[in-house]
């Protein structure tokens, strides 16, 4: 999980972590009791110093499904803050694929773009995860272009954003299973994606 710093990304991580069972509660930023910011610091001032890694099982019961059965998925936190990007590119070399959290918002950042310049250099598979789609200002056939422009324009959208900006902002998925896109390639492709998937490499 990387991003550049106050988009979201140990929020994310402990919305997974809830929401799969892993603990009980859900912890805050703000409130310094979130799972993977453990060290005294990073609770008192709310940002990542250390990379930390967690896990949740992803549950796929599908009879008849080749792919189904229990995945357990080790999670691994990275900072935000450009002053720890060595912390983040130690992390990079164990991981099999990336999410890389930008906000809604703000947007592409320097620090985004230095991530995912080191995504495509290692050739990692990355899914790009927009944060704070609910929030006042926040964008998304905008963004998408700011995206496709800044970071790399190989972005596959696989939700759009409904109520965006507002505090019952939703999403809709544009694919079924397989990859199949749900209104076809063409359509699908006209919608108003938020979420995005891209393989660093290219």
């Amino acid at each position: 999980m990387l991003a550049h710093v106050d988009a979201g990304k140990t929020s994310l991580t402990e919305r997974l972590l809830f929401d799969h069972g892993t603990i009980p509660r859900l912890g805050s930023v703000d409130a310094g009791d979130t799972q993977t910011d453990a060290g005294d610091l990073e609770r008192r001032r709310g940002i990542t110093i250390r990379s930390a890694v967690a896990w949740f099982v992803l549950r796929t019961p599908l009879s008849g499904d080749p792919l189904s059965g229990d995945l357990r998925v080790n999670l691994v936190d990275t900072p935000g803050r450009p002053d720890f990007i060595a912390e983040v590119e130690r992390a990079l070399s164990v991981l099999d694929a990336a999410v890389l959290v930008i906000s809604a918002v703000e947007g592409v950042q320097a620090q985004t773009r230095v991530l995912m310049r080191s995504l495509r250099r290692l050739r990692l598979p990355t899914l790009v995860f927009v944060n704070k789609i609910d929030r006042m200002g926040a964008r998304q056939d905008a963004l998408l272009a700011e995206i496709r422009r800044r970071l790399t324009p190989a972005v596959v959208p696989v939700v759009r954003v409904e109520r965006l900006g507002t505090r019952s902002a939703g999403v809709v998925p544009l694919v079924r299973r397989r990859g199949v896109p749900a209104g076809g390639g063409r359509a699908a492709g006209r919608q108003r994606p938020l979420a995005a998937g891209s393989r660093g490499g290219r």
